[in-house]
This record gives structure tokens, sequence and C-alpha cells, in this order.
């Protein structure tokens, strides 16, 4: 059995049933390759639940917007959490929260949540690229540090051959400056590979890795559920602050995770909270 990598503070008792810690060879992934695939940390009957939920929102998004014109093709819908209560148990999984704490640290925040829709298209759903933009694209991982920004991606439906809108990467890029000139839809760089997944998968990558989404020959809806996880400092990407009764159904863990404060509240609380600890790593894993 693989020595288990402690939490910045003890952060989780190792005792709790069901949560999913870092291992050395996923901390060696992690360093190396830049991505880490854990493996059905969502049972059939969540995955059940999620679906009916996010087609519900779906449905409601492309009636709302006209100009995707029937909802064909590619497209994101941002701040999920707000249209649908079924995703708040992703917030704090039992069987990623664990990892996610390993590799971030305790003094962390949802940057934001997405649901995201790929129809059939032979070609390339989306070109290569990192996240958050220039302001992050010359800032790179260090092996020593935790990370700013990453995003955990989870699956609904099965990836578990090629060209099935698949989640591309380039393993090790996260090391590497993004070239200047980018890449177009279907020019994939050298090492590129589509990760294959089965539906209740998940994928953990940082804002500097290389990556974009293959063509999905099939004729199924590719559908997944993604939240950007970064240090609390860091700056929200889809919302300021979430609706009062978005909040008021969550517990005190994930309202935190959104950056609710409380009514007292000052500035310098996403810097140095008091109680962060007892917050995010408390007896209560989750709500």
């Amino acid at each position: 059995m693989n020595r288990l990598f402690s939490c910045p503070l003890r952060c989780y008792r190792e005792e709790q049933q069901n949560v999913k810690h870092l291992t050395e060879a996923q901390q060696q992934q992690w360093h190396e390759q830049g991505f880490l695939l854990l493996k059905q940390v969502l049972k059939p009957t969540e995955i059940e639940t999620l679906l009916i939920a996010v087609d519900t929102v779906i449905e409601t998004y492309v009636q709302q917007t006209p100009s995707l014109k029937g909802g064909k093709g590619a497209y994101t819908i941002i701040r999920a959490i707000e249209r649908t209560d079924a995703l708040d148990r992703l917030t704090d999984h039992p069987c990623t929260f664990g990892t996610i704490l390993a590799l971030m640290g305790p003094y962390l925040q949802i940057m934001g949540t997405q649901i995201y829709v790929r129809h059939p298209e032979p070609d390339a759903l989306m070109a290569f690229h990192t996240d958050a933009g220039p302001s992050l694209q010359r800032i790179y991982p260090h092996p020593e540090s935790l990370p700013l920004q990453f995003k955990i991606q989870f699956f609904l439906t099965a990836l578990s051959e090629p060209d099935q809108g698949n989640f591309m990467c380039v393993p090790g890029s996260h090391k590497h400056r993004f070239p200047e000139n980018a890449f177009t839809k279907g020019t994939y760089p050298d090492g590129a590979i589509q990760v294959l997944a089965e539906a209740g998968d998940a994928v953990i990558f940082p804002w500097a890795l290389w990556h974009g989404v293959g063509p999905n020959r099939t004729e199924r809806i590719r559908k997944s559920v993604t939240f950007r996880y970064g240090q609390m400092w860091c700056r929200p990407y889809d919302y300021d602050t979430l609706p009062p009764e978005v909040l008021a159904r969550m517990s005190l863990r994930r309202r935190r995770l959104f950056g609710d404060m409380g009514e007292n509240r000052h500035p310098t609380d996403y810097y140095k909270p008091q109680d962060q600890l007892d917050v995010i790593c408390g007896d209560e894993w989750v709500g």
C-alpha cells in the first residue's frame, strides 16, 4: 500500500472512510505529467441524479440563449452552482476533497463552476490552450509550491474510447511556455493524448497544462461538470458573490469555499482567516 501524502497541518483524519488522499505515485504523476485521473469517484446513483439535474439546466439554458441555435455544438454553462443544488455535493465530495486538499492545501476557494456540453462533431471541439488567459500564461507550477489554480472535471458520460469528445492534454506541458501563436482547432501539439475516462471518473489539472477537446464522432452528447479551485486570495472566475438563497442551502464549509467569510468579515480574512482550518478540515466531512 502506498504511503499517504499528508495534507498541510494534518487537515484530515486517515481513518475517515471513503476519502481519497494523495499517494506518492499520484504526487509524482502530478508533478511530472501535470494531471491526475481519479477513477469512479461518483457512484451510478450519483451520476443518474446529476444527469437529470444537468439536463434540466441545459434545457433551460438553451431556451434562454437564442444564439445557441438549438443548443448544438460545444458550449459552457457558467455559474452552474446557482442553477441547481444537485451540484452542491461535488463541492467537497468525500471521494475527491481529500485529494484536492492534499494538492492545494486548506486555504482555498472555489473560483467557478461550469457545465460542459459537447455535441457530436467530427472535428476538434476546442483548440489547445491554457487557462486564465495571459495573466497566468507565463507562471508555471513549481514542484515545491502549492498550485495557484486547478480544475476538477467530473465526467457524467463515458469517454472510454478516442474521439468521443475526450479531454485532451499534453502530459508534462505545464512546465513549458505556451506558444505565442497558440494552436488552431484540430492542430495537436506533439505528445497530445486523448484521456480515456468512464462516467464517474474525474480529472484534475492545473491552469498551465496545455489542453483542449477532441472530436466527438459518436451520436452521443458529452456532458461533464467542472469546479475550478484556487488559493483563497485569488479572484473568482465566474462570480463575485453567490446569491443569498444559494449560500443559505449550504453548509458552513461550502459557504466558505465560495468565499463567504460571514457577516463580520475583514478584507484580510481572505489571506489569514483564523478559523479556516476548523471550517475546512473539521470533523464534519460533508454537509
